[in-house]
């Protein structure tokens, strides 16, 4: 007999998967309701609102991100919140995790909807421009900087916005064509080479 997943996580999912295709305001609380099978008042046992869900989805995206970096043995936060995470790193490391992300960004069920989601909501939500700024642009080239700058890395800033660019440019090839694995070959060769430049 097939075990049924914790009730909260499957809202979660399920919110996602209608807020990464039909939008956040298009998606109600019936939708997401009749998707699970259950009854509105049912899902109100757990969540509120349907903004607490998205808070949710949020919060539980996050502290995945920050598992996923902790497991990899690679820096969780930002250089200037824990200046010591970065004193052990490693290029080896660095390039496993980088890679490992690629992957895990298009790959992952429930990460590939979070990042089209906030891809989609971006310009029209204020608070996910943000959360798209933190997860695909400014938040992962300031920790490439960061990462780079404590492996010792010549012209680290010019070379981190470099790798980033090639991760960044990859997410929307894979979107367009839907295969990664000639995608992340090609990532691996430039990040090696960008790391022994």
């Amino acid at each position: 007999m097939k075990q049924r997943r914790n009730t909260r996580e499957e809202i979660l999912d399920v919110a996602l998967s209608l807020f990464s295709t039909k939008g956040y305001d298009a998606t109600s609380l019936s939708d997401i309701s009749s998707m699970l099978g259950i009854s509105k008042a049912a899902l109100f046992k757990h969540f509120d609102s349907k903004e607490e869900i998205l808070d949710s989805i949020i919060k539980m995206m996050d502290t995945e991100d920050r598992n996923r970096a902790r497991d990899m043995k690679v820096p969780e936060y930002s250089k200037s919140e824990r200046d010591n995470e970065y004193r052990d790193i490693n290029k080896r490391d660095f390039i496993s995790y980088a890679l490992s992300q690629f992957e895990y960004w298009t790959e992952n069920k429930r990460a590939s909807e979070y990042r089209k989601f906030l891809s989609l909501e971006r310009l029209g939500r204020e608070e996910l421009s943000v959360k798209w700024d933190e997860n695909f642009v400014s938040g992962p080239l300031s920790y490439t900087k960061d990462v780079m700058e404590a492996l010792g890395i010549e012209e680290y800033e010019k070379k981190a916005m470099r790798l980033w660019s090639l991760m960044f440019l990859s997410y929307f090839l894979f979107d367009s064509k839907g295969s990664s694995e000639k995608l992340k070959k090609n990532l691996k060769e430039e990040f090696e080479s960008l790391l022994e430049e």
